[in-house]
């Protein structure tokens, strides 16, 4: 199966976070594991309960990739402007 529910088109600044895990059960009683972005009532969760470790490792790739991208971004914003 190759397929992301989502619910609704979303985008979320992720600013400074903060990121969380959060594990629970679902209504019936099943585990649930989520990816937590935010907080109090300004938060949206990534739920992985059916996800595979391989596409978790995507994701992890996936964030290392966006992670060199801002680092260079910041570098890039610290050079002298070129006339």
């Amino acid at each position: 199966m190759k397929r992301a529910d989502i619910y609704g088109g979303i985008t979320v600044d992720l600013n400074d976070g903060p990121i969380r895990t959060q594990y629970s059960r679902d209504t019936n009683g099943k585990p649930l594991g989520r990816l937590v972005i935010g907080d109090g009532t300004e938060t949206i969760a990534i739920t992985v309960s059916k996800s595979t470790p391989e596409t978790l490792a995507q994701l992890q790739e996936a964030v290392s990739e966006l992670r060199a991208w801002v680092t260079l971004q910041d570098r890039v914003k610290h050079l002298p402007e070129v006339a």
